[in-house]
């Protein structure tokens, strides 16, 4: 006897056989799928923006040497001699920041080769800061670490120059705009002469706040001296005129740095040390390969820099044999990748560089000081 077959509209039958699945269900479940699902996930987090900068070896410049076929140095005004050696400036190639995106793959992969460093935007800039910001902040940095380099070197040379007042700069649309500029150098107000030591700033500073009307300066453009007249504002219950001071420099001859496209401060123990090279009869470095690093100031102290890591590693990777560190960077540069293809000598001042380099130069390494030595 046979079973007559289920209607169309009935139900099916349940006689031992499995109920059919929906399709989309079983699509949804599909390893497959979710693994690309996945994949997509991962791919669209690695090119994520994130608020990070990349901290890379950048290029090694020897300062001793014209760079892409330009002296990096130039003296005028005085007595120099032809130097000779490598004395590497080294440099830190930046990714990311203001106006330049990194991805989460880019700082997840540097994060992992050991020389690469990765550090919160914040951690240097502002959330407000621009690109342009950046760019103008670090050209200020180099051309601030150019004449304090060159007025460390004159002072380990006992060579004489003048401080002065230096315009670093001027607000826009303030009573000195368009009147005074960047660069300039300020030698007197109303008549009265001022130099570039604290007491000579308080007196600008005084006599703009105390005025009435117009004031009178004296500034030394280019080597220029001429007078303008400017008519103090008042801002937030203060009379001002809208510049910025720092102390600044005379020298008694020029010194010209041609460093287009590399900016900050950690050139200038470097700089120092080529200024004097170039003052100097014979070779301060003996023909041996030194590289080093240090922000500096006018009276010859070494201060740390940032990047020391990258900076280690691209001096290995150059072919240096000494690597001049800041003190204040010992404990890093001893941890950095390359630094057992170095002699590190640790630096406190340039008095100590220059005697370090002369020492290298003429073979006396036994006794260079070292990140290892008792602070």
């Amino acid at each position: 006897m046979s079973a007559s077959p289920p209607s169309a509209g009935g139900p099916a039958s349940n006689d031992g056989a499995h109920p059919r699945k929906r399709k989309g269900l079983r699509l949804l479940a599909s390893p497959g799928v979710s693994g690309l699902l996945l994949y997509a996930l991962v791919f669209a987090l690695a090119l994520t923006p994130v608020p990070y900068l990349l901290q890379t070896p950048g290029p090694v410049v020897n300062t001793l040497e014209p760079y892409e076929g330009v002296d990096l140095v130039t003296i005028s005004g005085t007595q120099t001699y032809e130097p000779e050696g490598t004395l590497d400036m080294l440099t830190v190639a930046v990714a990311g920041g203001p106006g330049r995106d990194i991805f989460t793959a880019q700082a997840f992969f540097s994060l992992l080769n050991g020389v690469e460093t990765v550090v919160p935007s914040e951690a240097f800039y502002p959330l407000e800061t621009t690109r342009d910001d950046v760019s103008e902040l670090n050209s200020a940095d180099m051309i601030s670490s150019q004449d304090q380099a060159t007025a460390a070197a004159l002072t380990e040379l006992d060579i004489d120059y003048d401080t002065v007042i230096g315009v670093s700069s001027v607000m826009p649309g303030s009573p000195a705009s368009g009147l005074v500029d960047p660069g300039d150098h300020l030698l007197a107000i109303d008549g009265e002469e001022v130099d570039g030591t604290e007491e000579g700033m308080t007196a600008v500073r005084d006599a703009v706040r105390s005025s009435t009307d117009s004031i009178e300066l004296r500034i030394d453009r280019a080597g220029e001296a001429q007078d303008v007249t400017v008519e103090p504002t008042e801002a937030d219950g203060q009379r001002t005129i809208g510049v910025v001071m720092s102390a600044a420099y005379s020298f008694p001859f020029d010194v010209d740095f041609a460093v287009e496209g590399i900016g900050g401060p950690s050139a200038g123990t470097i700089f120092a040390l080529t200024i004097i090279d170039m003052l100097t009869e014979g070779d301060l470095t003996g023909g041996e390969a030194i590289a080093g690093t240090g922000a500096i100031d006018a009276e010859g102290t070494v201060a740390p820099i940032g990047g020391a890591r990258q900076k280690v590693a691209a001096a290995a990777a150059s072919g240096a044999d000494y690597f001049l560190s800041p003190a204040g960077n010992c404990t890093e540069v001893l941890d950095s990748r390359g630094v057992e293809e170095l002699t590190v000598v640790r630096i406190d001042d340039l008095n100590t560089a220059h005697q370090a380099v002369t020492d290298i130069a003429e073979g006396r390494t036994d006794t260079l000081p070292t990140c290892t030595d008792p602070a």
